[in-house]
């Protein structure tokens, strides 16, 4: 079963659902160099899913007003 917000914080060693990016998870874990990687990261899952899905229709609705779908 997948981690809900409701589970709690993650830790180091918690890869449940995550398939392994426990690391990338950690406290003190070294930044991307890119801030908008950073902040990308530091969402929470359902954002992700939030903003991806908001650019998917975006794009769909640009290429309908250009004649592309």
């Amino acid at each position: 079963m997948a981690r809900d917000a409701a589970d709690g914080p993650r830790t180091a060693g918690d890869s449940t659902g995550d398939a392994g990016n426990a690391a990338a998870d950690a406290d003190g874990a070294p930044g991307t160099g890119s801030p908008i990687v950073d902040r990308w990261v530091a969402l929470d899952r359902g954002w992700q899913a939030l903003a991806l899905g908001l650019g998917i229709v975006a794009a769909h609705v640009a290429g309908q007003a250009a004649g592309v779908f």
